[in-house]
């Protein structure tokens, strides 16, 4: 993980306003929607190269997950426990999730989030630095650490906003080959 963060509805940056004694940022924002939450990554191994999927499914098989794994201390919108009921007429929320252990809730949790992560075409995967969801003061859009090779952009809608108070993102990511790196977070923040 190189970078993780929050950016406004103009997709330029959000300052986090501190960090937990864990040291995860806290980023604050007046409305629990109309942001967008933003992972950047790095292979740790040139071999083994960052995965870029974001929704990976098998109702059947909880082993099976995307490659970007992101999952919240607070159910988001209603909690529709439905994966990736994100399309009109029928725009669910995102149920909490309490870790990454191979269940079949948890990988519906995972799956019901990252399916919301979407590149520049619209697809369910990471972005590359030519479709960056990262604006600047100077206009232009690319990636926020130097050393990403990957970005996963996640729009927040009113159907699954953030609750009032402090949420924790989980996140962590997993190589080409299904190997998972380290764990981190970052607390998102909505006002009352």
């Amino acid at each position: 993980m190189t970078y993780l963060g929050v950016t406004r509805p103009d997709d330029t940056l959000v300052e986090p306003i501190g960090e937990t004694p864990q040291g995860y940022p806290i980023f604050e924002r007046p409305l629990g929607y109309l942001f967008s939450l933003v992972i950047e990554g790095k292979p740790v191994s040139f071999r083994r190269g960052i995965g870029d999927t974001t929704f990976d499914w098998d109702a059947g098989d909880p082993t099976v997950r995307p490659a970007l794994e992101v999952i919240v201390s607070n159910p988001l919108g209603d909690g529709s426990p439905a994966v990736c009921d994100n399309t009109f007429p029928e725009i669910g929320g995102i149920p909490s999730s309490t870790g990454f252990a191979e269940t079949q809730e948890n990988a519906n949790a995972v799956n019901d989030l990252g399916c919301r992560f979407l590149n520049g075409s619209g697809e369910t995967r990471g972005r590359g630095p030519l479709e960056a969801c990262t604006t600047f003061p100077d206009g232009g859009s690319r990636f926020v650490a130097s050393d990403s090779q990957i970005q996963f952009c996640g729009l927040i809608a009113e159907p699954f906003q953030f609750p009032v108070g402090d949420t924790q993102v989980t996140i962590r990511l997993r190589d080409r080959f299904g190997g998972v790196g380290p764990e981190t977070a970052m607390i998102v923040r909505v006002l009352p």
